[in-house]
């Protein structure tokens, strides 16, 4: 499949490197090419950093589509989700699209999740998970927070079978997700866990997620939380 080179390199995503026995105890991560129509369109970087009994994460997200040097839709997203006992504490994240501005900004009360976001302001009750699927923990909850605009995305997943996928290694076997309801995508996990890629429609297309790197494993570190 061809691909237009887009991107510039790795280290221009802002990934944490640090030495590997550090990585391997107390960081993770992984980034993947933005794939749409056959053309590599952007990446979505995500760091995982474990802090005292506090984990963060940390999203990178920027896509370009062009045509003839003309710039036809832009993207980009930076979010910092904390999250301590696999629960979330704080959520704040910037989207533009374009030159408009959306965000996502909450934090955890005793009343549940109190959410300010430019398309909802509220409490969401229980225990919801974000639209960032490092983890496939957030495929047994029904409310997924967009990290776009706030808003509690009901959701139902289910395992549908497996599927290759593209990866730094080559194809391997995933278990492939299939997630509906107000949000609908499939979402690829390797056998020990990982997020490995992911699938939805954009512009009567398909854009994908393809794994370029990872540096240890998301997966773990979510568990030693």
């Amino acid at each position: 499949m061809y691909r237009r080179q887009f991107l510039i390199g790795f280290a221009s995503l802002g990934f944490s490197f640090i030495p590997a026995h550090s990585v391997l105890a107390q960081n993770s991560g992984s980034v993947f090419n933005i794939i749409w129509r056959d053309i590599e369109v952007g990446y979505s970087s995500i760091n995982l950093i474990k802090n005292g009994s506090n984990l963060i994460a940390k999203v990178d997200v920027k896509i370009d589509v062009s045509l003839l040097g003309i710039k036809l839709y832009s993207y980009s997203l930076k979010c910092q989700e904390i999250w301590k006992n696999k629960e979330l504490l704080s959520l704040d994240s910037e989207v533009f699209i374009g030159k408009k501005r959306e965000y996502s900004i909450g934090k955890k009360t005793p009343n549940g999740f109190e959410i300010d976001g430019s398309s909802f302001s509220g409490v969401i009750k229980g225990n919801p998970a974000t639209t960032s699927y490092f983890t496939p923990d957030f495929l047994k909850r029904e409310v997924w927070i967009s990290t776009q605009n706030g808003k509690p995305l009901q959701v139902k997943c289910t395992r549908i079978g497996t599927e290759k996928v593209d990866s730094p290694e080559g194809f391997i076997n995933a278990t492939k997700w299939q997630v509906r309801g107000d949000l609908n995508m499939f979402l690829f996990y390797d056998d020990t866990n990982e997020w490995v890629s992911s699938r939805f429609r954009a512009g009567g297309s398909d854009a994908t997620f393809i794994l370029q790197n990872k540096i240890g494993r998301n997966h773990k570190i979510w568990n030693q939380s």
